[in-house]
């Protein structure tokens, strides 16, 4: 029997041996908690405000404006609103709402007219605000681009491993798709890696061995592509029941990688999925189809779907 190699770069460290969580989320992050010296030094809010979701990002920008633009208007109502020529509200209350929208209409230089500076004071912060608010657009323009052009690989995981029939045996294999329709990734590679507890000397330590595929790399990926990894004598998984799958807590880490022609640039994507996560003794249902016009059709909905087989053991 061949000797399994240990795959001594994975980035993980010896440190991972005795974690007993899954190391990948299945958003791709890795679950390790840092504790930095200094949480200032440690953060960039370039890099946050480009790769945050787009609820949080806009709740963002609503916040600072409203929060800018509430600080102007306090500056304008303390020095004076009598400095506004156009205010003619009576209560302190809409005096102070009619200064917030004139600072609105000045931090994006709107400026419909009806409400202007009369003194050198309130000329003073209306430019003031003026500068800041086209430095404030500069940059969330700028972010704005980032956060598009981003290069990002929507991939489209199964939602559970299969070990399942694989010519005259069995294998570990997963389903993958592009979930961009106007995006072509080419020369798409997959790397997987089983992360599993083995026992040494009585203790259990986690070991991170490299699990060989049937087919490494495919030049396009416009279907869907099922990732296979025959399970023979020189497999980690060789003799392995699903009872040995939970108690060596396996992972299995992957790695994809591609050229994406709309970006003109290399994306990659991380996933995982732990023991709870691979259905023993299933097989894919076909996504694929014939339409009327004689093209090949493929259901994405059906990518995760699967029905249950005969396998007993993994060998």
């Amino acid at each position: 029997m061949k000797k399994f190699i240990e795959d001594k770069e994975l980035g993980f460290g010896t440190k991972t041996s005795t974690q007993r969580s899954r190391l990948i989320k299945t958003d791709g992050s890795f679950n390790i908690h840092r504790i930095e010296q200094s949480r200032w030094n440690s953060i960039s809010i370039y890099h946050a405000l480009i790769t945050m979701s787009w609820n949080r990002f806009n709740l963002i920008v609503f916040v600072y404006f409203i929060i800018i633009n509430l600080f102007f208007a306090t500056c304008y109502y303390f020095v004076g609103v009598d400095g506004l020529n156009g205010i003619n509200s009576v209560t302190e209350i809409d005096k102070y709402i009619e200064a917030f929208f004139f600072s609105t209409q000045t931090f994006s230089t709107v400026g419909f007219g009806r409400i202007s500076p009369t003194n050198h004071l309130t000329s003073g912060i209306a430019a003031i605000e003026s500068l800041v608010g086209l430095l404030g657009f500069a940059l969330a323009t700028g972010i704005l681009y980032g956060r598009f052009s981003r290069p990002k690989a929507r991939i489209l995981y199964s939602k559970n491993a299969l070990i399942a029939p694989f010519k005259n045996g069995t294998a570990f294999q997963f389903r993958i798709a592009n979930k961009m329709r106007n995006s072509q990734i080419t020369d798409m590679e997959a790397r997987i890696t089983v992360a599993k507890f083995e026992d040494e000397n009585g203790v259990k330590v986690r070991r991170f061995l490299p699990l060989e595929l049937e087919l490494k790399k495919i030049v396009f990926f416009p279907m869907t592509w099922t990732i296979n990894h025959p399970i023979d004598e020189n497999s980690p998984l060789y003799g392995m029941t699903e009872k040995n799958l939970k108690e060596a807590n396996v992972e299995f880490l992957i790695l994809l990688n591609g050229y994406d022609d709309g970006f003109s640039q290399t994306v990659i994507t991380r996933h995982s999925y732990t023991y709870e996560e691979v259905i023993y003794g299933a097989k894919f249902i076909s996504v694929f189809d014939t339409n009327e016009n004689g093209q090949t059709a493929q259901d994405l909905n059906k990518i995760s779907d699967y029905e249950l087989s005969s396998i007993k053991h993994v060998n």
